[in-house]
């Protein structure tokens, strides 16, 4: 075999016909500025001919359930190994996804309880070993001849419904006798039992009399009580003694309650089985309840003028208003007053009904008809009320497969006007009760999904395990341990194997997938990453190098593309893609060890590498005057802090991964001034107050998620000059001899755009056993314009020609057009100059994404206008040269009078900055402090904090030049 992957004539996107050798086994680093091709070489061109190669060697009928992917623009690529992309994916969208399922840590745990957890009464705490069908048939044959036994299942009704609706659901299951907190009923008596009352449900399953050759008939009576009650039974034996009850039960089960645990299986403790799952929110953990904030339209109307939401609260059918009219004139409030100056009681008994009473019904005077319905006494629920109601309704339909009023329907109230809260009925756990009860030394299953991975495995370590079973259990406990083990060595000792994959970072889930990969012991592999150093301080950022090199020798072939300094400096081998962006780029520049990149002049790499160039501290630190001040900070692992936001500053929030720094500003800070300055229904996290924040007008979150929710989107139109730009056309003397408004020169509108492609540019065929197949539009040849919108021109250039320019040829093309040029300045002043006006939002990366949204607000700041801008890890992608074209665009926002807080873990940004916040000291239960707030020549002399001791390296610090 080959030493080397050889890659001939790539072409995709910009690469410029390029062809480059990388080496294997070995760890190779490929970087370079934004947009110059990096991403091009590693994902669409090695990951895509890799999986392309992969999928076509299986067979057709398998293809059909694959994604297939197209062939990448490359003359050949030799030397491939099966290859696996680990890639910065933020926000897994499977609800049911976690830590432990992704390192299949949650399968090994329910093995684990499966064989050795103890079971306990559900009345007392009683322990005792779950059995099997056929034990508990010959211990009760085991009784004296002709001893009655009886056979009840524990029931327990689902959160919110009526006993009713368990006994009717029992009734049709085939069971009519019933023991409520001992005492029998039949499903024909009527009861009294209130739906928020406690009891003690047993379903009678049969009754027996012990004797020769019943052991079938007794095997499926066990069966069936222990379906209907959830693994557990009670075994009543009639007319027994005290000391035979005992001795029956002794090592058997609890003979206070008479309970026995059938056997249990792996399944039994996963929340995505229905029959595991919580009954009440289906194994999600959260249960959706009508919020009062989320029914307002708005406080400052009344309720005659829509205060409440059309939704719920349609006050043109004649019964409802002359009810919420009665209501009125029962407790004295008017329906003309706003909704703020109603009385506490009014609303209440808007939201929350009149609990039981009953009032007249009143004919408003104005009715047109009188309704027959008038004079009539009537109770009213209230609207929250009916919210849940239907919300509950929706989950019994859902749970008996009923479609007219399934959850899809409802989806949309539920979401809009309902908030998440912890499932009363299972409290977080997402199983039924009857699950929790099964203990390995103490702790249930969900106990130890809530520990933090270092206190999981300490306790995973110190199991016990019977000699008889040792053969089973070490091989299961040897596992767990080891994938715990993966999780610490790469700094995701916080993380708890319950924690939501869909809460993670883009790091933090490429870190997940990186210890998933290591714990498979393959090689021969070719392992592609996108930068997993992101979202990692410079503490941890050696432990995902470490793993890396670990796969790398264990024979793998590690291909990364990254900016980090202290992994380019550890790689084998680096590829420079360059010189510039776009167009400018797409060649290889340097390539070789550390020592050759920085004795390449032209390496723009090597000359950060070398320090002959580098990002210089600023010769001052603005001083804030003004803060927004909250109290405290509760939300996640914050431990009650209060913290101080400088106003006026270019703030650094910092601190290692998982130390709270998320959750305090997008959590609380971000969420808590955007309800207060535009939607009150955002709910923010748990604080006691915030105070500070009139001295800003308004609340900008700049994040990685997508400029636009279609492909059709591009950065022309979000900065706001694609509107300027169809007015130009507009205003042609041939365009308005035709009759075309500014509407005919967008692709997305029918007026203008090509009908073959509806505007999109290219036709995609669909092939059964082939990817799809996408060609350039035969009618518009790509254009996506109708021919006759393209012979309009503007300087001598039709639409499409435009939206195909680069942002720098745009600059100069626009010269004389002041407000478009600005716009498109403040883009390439980002280093956005490569991007092109048309260009897909589906081809940007989360870091141009956010770049574009920067430019947006740099492009439409005014003086005094005191915004607050946030921004997380906007490093992201970004190469030392782009870093400080980003520091120069933040301090512009800063010095229009804005305030200017980052998430970051890049040292570059973080000593750059006026002011710092370090959250920490540690991760998880070990942070949620802040342990300093200052400059940054403050903060590197607190001997608590991480971050301190790296930025003194990067202000090359010695006790002289102090300048905090």
């Amino acid at each position: 075999m080959g030493t080397h992957i050889e890659i001939r004539g790539a072409r995709v996107n910009n690469l410029q016909n390029i062809s480059v050798d990388i080496k294997k086994n070995a760890m190779t680093v490929v970087t370079g500025v934004s947009g110059s091709g990096k991403s091009s070489l590693v994902f669409d061109v090695l990951f895509s001919e890799g999986q392309r190669r992969y999928l076509e060697s299986v067979g057709v009928y398998a293809r059909r359930f694959m994604p297939l992917l197209k062939k990448p623009d490359v003359d050949f690529v030799f030397g491939l190994s099966p290859v696996i992309a680990i890639q910065q994916k933020k926000g897994i969208k499977n609800a049911r996804s976690t830590v432990g399922t992704m390192t299949d840590i949650s399968d090994y745990l329910r093995l684990l309880y499966a064989t050795f957890g103890t079971a306990s009464c559900p009345y007392c705490d009683y322990d005792y070993s779950p059995k099997s069908i056929n034990q508990i048939a010959e211990h009760i044959l085991s009784l004296p001849e002709g001893t009655q036994v009886e056979i009840f299942a524990p029931v327990t009704k689902i959160y919110g419904e009526s006993y009713s609706a368990l006994f009717e659901d029992m009734r049709k299951r085939g069971y009519r006798r019933f023991a409520v907190d001992g005492l029998e009923y039949d499903t024909s008596h009527k009861h009294s039992l209130q739906s928020d009352e406690e009891h003690r449900i047993e379903v009678f399953i049969h009754g027996i009399t012990v004797r020769d050759g019943i052991y079938k008939q007794l095997t499926e009576i066990i069966d069936n009580g222990l379906l209907i009650g959830e693994r557990i039974i009670r075994i009543s034996i009639t007319g027994a003694d005290d000391y035979v009850l005992e001795r029956f039960f002794k090592d058997f089960g609890c003979a206070e309650h008479q309970t026995v645990t059938g056997e249990l299986l792996p399944y039994y403790f996963t929340p995505n089985d229905s029959e595991s799952a919580c009954p009440t929110c289906r194994g999600l953990g959260l249960f959706m309840r009508a919020n009062p904030l989320f029914v307002i339209d708005s406080w400052d109307k009344s309720i005659n003028k829509g205060a409440l939401t059309n939704t719920l609260f349609n006050l043109k059918h004649p019964y409802k208003y002359m009810l919420v009219y009665s209501l009125g004139e029962h407790y004295g409030f008017n329906l003309d007053t706003p909704f703020k100056e109603l009385p506490e009681e009014a609303r209440n008994i808007i939201f929350y009904g009149t609990k039981g009473q009953k009032i007249k019904l009143i004919q408003p005077p104005f009715a047109v008809k009188k309704s027959p319905e008038a004079g009539k006494f009537v109770s009213y629920n209230g609207v929250l009320n009916d919210l849940n109601e239907m919300y509950k309704k929706a989950g019994r339909d859902s749970r008996e497969g009923k479609s007219d009023s399934s959850w899809d329907v409802m989806e949309y109230i539920f979401k809009k006007h309902m908030s998440e809260e912890i499932c009363p009925d299972c409290h977080g756990t997402r199983l039924k009760k009857t699950r929790r009860l099964i203990r390995i030394d103490g702790k249930n299953i969900f106990e130890l999904n809530k520990m933090p991975v270092d206190e999981l495995r300490g306790f995973i370590m110190g199991i016990s395990i019977p000699t008889a079973k040792r053969s089973i259990g070490e091989p299961i406990i040897n596992d767990i341990l080891a994938r715990l083990k993966l999780l610490l060595d790469i700094g995701l000792s916080y993380l708890s194997i319950d924690r939501r994959s869909e809460t993670l970072s883009g790091g933090e889930a490429q870190r997940i997938r990186l210890s998933t990969q290591l714990s498979t012991g393959l090689s021969g592999m070719l392992y592609v990453l996108d930068e997993p150093s992101i979202g990692l301080h410079s503490r941890d950022s050696y432990r995902v190098i470490e793993m890396m090199k670990r796969l790398r020798d264990a024979d793998n072939t590690i291909v990364v593309v990254e900016h980090d300094m202290d992994t380019i400096c550890q790689a084998d081998e680096i590829v420079e893609i360059g010189p510039g962006p776009g167009r400018h780029g797409g060649f290889v520049v340097a390539q070789g060890s550390r020592q050759e990149m920085t004795d390449t002049p032209d390496s723009l790499t090597g000359d950060y590498l070398s320090g002959r160039k580098k990002i210089a501290v600023p010769e001052h630190r603005r001083t804030p005057e003004r803060f927004i001040a909250i109290r405290g900070a509760k939300e996640n692992n914050l431990q009650n802090v209060d913290v101080d936001f400088p106003l006026g500053v270019f703030t650094c929030v910092t601190g290692v991964s998982g130390s709270g720094k998320s959750s305090l500003v997008n959590e609380i800070l971000y969420k808590k001034l955007y309800s207060l300055k535009h939607d009150n229904k955002i709910i923010a996290g748990k604080h006691d107050s915030i105070s500070g924040y009139e001295h800003i007008n308004n609340i900008i979150n700049i994040d990685q998620s997508p400029i636009g929710k279609s492909s059709r989107s591009n950065p022309a139109t979000y900065v706001g000059v694609f509107d300027r730009i169809r007015e130009l056309f507009a205003d042609t003397e041939e365009a308005k001899r035709r009759g075309y408004t500014h509407a005919y020169f967008s692709p997305n509108n029918k007026e203008g755009r090509c009908e073959e492609c509806a505007g999109v540019g290219y036709i995609v065929t669909e092939l059964q056993f082939m990817p799809d197949v996408e060609t350039v539009c035969p009618v518009c040849n790509g254009t996506r314009f109708r021919k006759d919108i393209l012979e309009i021109k503007v300087n001598g250039k039709d639409i499409a020609e435009i939206l195909d320019m680069p942002v720098e040829e745009g600059m100069i093309f626009f010269e004389g057009y002041s407000y478009i040029k600005h716009k498109l300045n403040v883009m390439n002043d980002l280093g956005l100059g490569y991007i092109k006006l048309g260009q897909s939002s589906s081809t940007l990366s989360g870091g141009e994404a956010q770049r574009v949204k920067l430019a947006s607000e740099l492009g439409k700041i005014k003086k005094g206008a005191s915004n607050l801008y946030i921004l997380d890890e906007p490093t992201t992608g970004l190469h030392w040269s782009d870093i400080e074209k980003l520091i120069v665009c933040l301090n512009r926002l800063v010095e229009s009078g804005h305030t200017v807080i980052v998430i970051e873990h890049h040292m570059d940004i973080i000593k750059s900055a006026d002011y710092i916040i370090d959250v920490g000291p540690d991760a998880g239960i070990a942070g949620g402090l802040i342990v300093a707030c200052g400059t940054p020549e403050k903060i590197i002399h607190t001997a608590e904090s991480f971050t301190g001791l790296y930025l003194k390296e990067a202000l090359g610090y010695c006790p002289s030049n102090d300048k905090g």
